[in-house]
């Protein structure tokens, strides 16, 4: 390779695919949550860290803990509810009914107040098989059960000192 060749690749930003959550059973923490308009339409992009994680299926090795995986909904097409998928993600994360989530609580999970962040929260990820299409047996995709987890004492102080440490505000401020 020639040294243009080398230099163009040393100077480059590393493309990073996303990562997502294999089948099994998670307690996660929130790293962020935002919203992007991006080539495939309009997405909500929650950066999820890896607990813990537990097998579900004999087959299936689950996520390894510490890794950041990406759960993403597509937000464009209505009919497919990526944003029904997401809001129950948020309720979960809240510990909030339906009624309770407006959209000015929405925004501070997804602002720069970033409300999630350092919540944690548990998921079952599970194969979901999809109703067939045009004669072809329908594809297998992940889905998730999303369950608010309420933090002990000492997990609510980890939350604010991690809080603190990345200049966020207190989670009673941050949800005010």
């Amino acid at each position: 390779m020639s040294n243009a060749a080398l230099s163009r690749i040393v100077s480059a930003q590393a493309a990073l695919g996303a990562q997502y959550l294999k089948t099994g059973r998670y307690r996660l923490e929130v790293q962020s949550i935002r919203t992007k308009d991006g080539f495939k339409g309009l997405s909500a992009i929650a950066e999820l860290k890896v607990v813990s994680a537990e097998r579900t299926q004999p087959a299936s090795e689950p996520s390894r803990i510490g890794m950041v995986a990406s759960y993403v909904e597509n937000l464009s097409d209505a009919k497919k509810n990526g944003g029904g998928r997401f809001k129950a993600f948020v309720m979960a994360l809240a510990g909030a009914e339906e009624e309770e989530l407006s959209l000015e609580q929405l925004a501070k999970f997804t602002g720069e107040k970033q409300t999630g962040t350092f919540l944690l929260i548990d998921c079952e990820v599970f194969p979901k098989t999809l109703p067939e299409k045009d004669g072809k047996p329908g594809k297998v995709i992940e889905g998730y059960r999303w369950s608010t987890v309420s933090p002990t004492d000492d997990e609510l102080a980890a939350i604010e000192a991690k809080r603190a440490e990345a200049k966020l505000p207190a989670l009673a401020i941050a949800l005010a």
